[in-house]
């Protein structure tokens, strides 16, 4: 129990760090910060969560049956859709960080110019959304496995790097609250990447051929949302900072909608060739 306590409390522990590291920035830093990470929370929560949670039981009784064949195929399966449910989430975020945010946050003494900054960290947050989706379902992995000690060391690994890239960033570079929100999205990354390659030697293979593949066919069909969002950007929500709520809000919600559907469609033509 121990060690799973650890591991899953390292990315609270990592966002205490970013607030120390903030209260040393412009004033208002750490509430943007706040702002874009309660945002970045709602799809890991809606996916992430949600895989990892389904996941776990069916892990463990693979292990327990002695079926580590369809343990393995059971686990890439379930990364694999992750990546395929958080990517486009990562990009919709990333165009429309400025809108989702005055949506969201742009009432009373919040400000567009507060809407902007909040937006500039939730773009670097959300560059770790896929990695943090799919950690849920690899750490569950290692605890099917009873392997609880690994997600708990390549945390505190997590930590001292979360440390040297934020002063990197701030101190150095002088980036800034985006700095550090960049060092958040970095540390999921290489913590899914280290664990995925761990569990990879573990199992002798985990079907990376078929998640590179699929990761193809994402930035594919991700080209066609990011196109969509731009041309909203330029034309439906250029004058978000002015625009009232009930303007934005539907012109937002048209964007997302034919984002998602411009997906879709360039994602079944790709499966289709296939």
């Amino acid at each position: 129990m121990g060690p799973s306590v650890i591991a899953a409390s390292t990315t609270q522990f990592n966002v205490l760090i970013n607030s120390i590291f903030a209260s040393g920035l412009e004033d208002g830093a750490i509430f943007w910060l706040a702002a874009a990470f309660r945002l970045m929370q709602l799809p890991l929560g809606i996916f992430g969560v949600a895989l990892g949670t389904v996941t776990l039981p069916l892990l463990s009784r693979l292990v327990v049956a002695g079926r580590m064949d369809a343990f393995r195929s059971e686990l890439a399966r379930a990364m694999r859709w992750a990546m395929l449910l958080t990517l486009p989430a990562t990009a919709g975020l990333m165009m429309l960080a400025e809108p989702i945010i005055s949506v969201v946050y742009q009432h009373g003494k919040f400000t567009a110019f507060e809407a902007a900054q909040a937006a500039g960290a939730l773009r670097f947050y959300a560059i770790g959304l896929a990695g943090y989706a799919a950690l849920k379902v690899l750490v569950n992995a290692f605890y099917a496995l009873d392997r609880r000690k690994t997600p708990m060391l390549v945390s505190f690994v997590a930590v001292v790097l979360n440390i040297l890239l934020n002063w990197i960033f701030t101190v150095r570079l002088g980036w800034g609250h985006r700095g550090l929100a960049f060092s958040t999205g970095c540390i999921a990354t290489f913590n899914f990447l280290l664990l995925y390659l761990l569990m990879q030697s573990q199992l002798k293979g985990l079907e990376t051929r078929r998640l590179l593949l699929l990761l193809l066919k994402v930035a594919v069909a991700g080209a066609a949302l990011v196109a969509v969002c731009a041309a909203s950007s330029h034309w439906l929500l250029a004058d978000w900072r002015v625009q009232s709520l009930w303007i934005k809000l539907p012109a937002l919600l048209a964007t997302v909608a034919a984002g998602a559907a411009a997906f879709a469609a360039c994602g079944v033509c790709c499966t289709l060739r296939n």
